[in-house]
């Protein structure tokens, strides 16, 4: 019996079909992703889902910079979370994978992030974020779920005092 094949959709071209199975069947998706192959294809996924909630903020703030900042914020929110997690699970959880399996977690899992722009439905896609982070660290740095909460909380923990360290920083 042969393992399951799971094929990256071209840069884009897949997106709404890669987006569903993510939100529908995370533990499926996350089986099935493949830990290695480069960075572009979660980075565009990720930068697609940063459009379609900056184009949201925009039709709401008529601001450009709330669509420019949605964009680039989230893009760099998952390098750093992507990092992050990575320290945190490895040192404090040991878990098994490094940066890219790790980055691709964190990508695919801001597939909620279109909904980011909707005032009451953001709390709720925040949260579907946080359960695909889970369901991906147990998969990637094979851990226990529980293991996986607290990795994703220590991880979330540490990005928030950063940003509020460069936050006082810059004041």
């Amino acid at each position: 019996m042969s393992a399951p094949s799971f094929e990256v959709p071209p840069p884009g071209g897949g997106f709404p079909d890669t987006w569903r199975r993510v939100i529908t069947d995370p533990r499926g998706f996350f089986a099935e992703m493949p830990l290695a192959g480069g960075l572009t294809d979660p980075v565009v996924f990720v930068a697609i889902c940063a459009a379609v909630n900056g184009v949201g903020r925009l039709l709401i703030t008529w601001s450009l910079w709330s669509l420019v900042v949605s964009l680039v914020g989230l893009v760099v929110a998952a390098f750093v979370a992507a990092t992050v997690l990575t320290l945190v699970a490895q040192q404090l959880f040991d878990g098994k994978a490094g940066f890219e399996p790790t980055f691709r977690v964190v990508a695919y899992a801001a597939a909620p992030a279109v909904f980011f722009w909707i005032p009451r439905l953001a709390v709720i896609a925040w949260i579907w974020g946080l359960y695909l982070q889970i369901r991906g660290v147990e998969r990637v740095h094979d851990l226990e779920p529980a293991r996986a909460v607290l990795a994703i909380a220590v991880s979330a923990a540490v990005t928030w005092l950063l940003a509020a360290g460069l936050a006082g920083a810059l004041i």
